[in-house]
């Protein structure tokens, strides 16, 4: 059984490849010193050119990752935060983006939000 992180930013300036880059070396390198045993599941990127319609022409950066719940809440709080983290790494390179993050059907305050 899981549960998931979904993220999404939207910004009028559409993503460069640098930043995309970084946002895949990010990813990547969370990815591989993940701490918690076994990788349930990476930190997933979508590829937009392939997923986006008219009303999501703004969204740059979207994704969602499956946390575990086999092992009990607070170890998917840890897994949790650690994609939270690699998350936060990512959003700094992404300036002036509006982001919507949240746990399945539960809103997480992100970015100007978290103030």
């Amino acid at each position: 059984m899981s549960v998931s992180l979904y993220y999404t930013a939207r910004r009028s300036q559409p993503i460069t490849s640098q930043e995309q880059s970084i946002c895949d070396e990010i990813a990547a390198r969370y990815d591989a010193q993940y701490p918690y045993g076994e990788l349930y599941e990476g930190f997933c990127i979508y590829d937009l050119e392939d997923s986006r319609d008219e009303s999501e022409i703004d969204v740059i950066f979207s994704g969602a990752t499956k946390l575990p719940l086999d092992n009990g809440e607070e170890f998917c709080m840890k897994v949790a935060d650690w994609w939270l983290k690699c998350l936060s790494e990512i959003t700094d390179h992404l300036p002036g983006a509006q982001w919507h993050v949240h746990i399945d059907d539960a809103d997480i305050p992100w970015g100007e939000d978290q103030e």
